[in-house]
């Protein structure tokens, strides 16, 4: 496997990756009621395996999950899934090198989020 670079991954994640944020209901059995929780995630998913396993590599975060073909004739496919703290990292070192402009205002909201939280 070739060595990868920041842009070349940013680049891969301007087209294949997704960033996702939702506030979800959590349930708190010792409270017993409901709280509002931040949920933050981000992956790339791809046929080529190479591909992913080398974001992984990378960055050293997350984790890779297998995906079975949905229908015959598919092809089974690798995703690199990273959640909260560790997408905020990966973003961190992403956010200069990305062009996708959805993606870098998701990315934005992320690193507003634990700017605001850690301080």
């Amino acid at each position: 496997m070739r060595k990868a670079d920041i842009r070349y991954i940013a680049g891969l994640f301007d087209g294949e990756g997704c960033i996702t944020t939702a506030m979800t209901p959590k349930w708190n059995p010792t409270m017993e009621k409901y709280y509002d929780c931040y949920t933050i995630r981000m992956e790339i998913c791809n046929t080529d395996f190479g591909l992913v396993k080398l974001c992984k590599a990378y960055f050293k975060e997350g984790h890779i999950i297998k995906i079975k073909p949905r229908k015959k004739g598919y092809k089974p496919q690798l995703r690199w899934q990273l959640t909260h703290r560790q997408a905020h990292r990966v973003i961190k070192k992403l956010m200069p090198h990305l062009f996708n402009k959805d993606k870098i205002k998701k990315g934005k909201e992320v690193l507003n989020y634990y700017r605001k939280k850690d301080s």
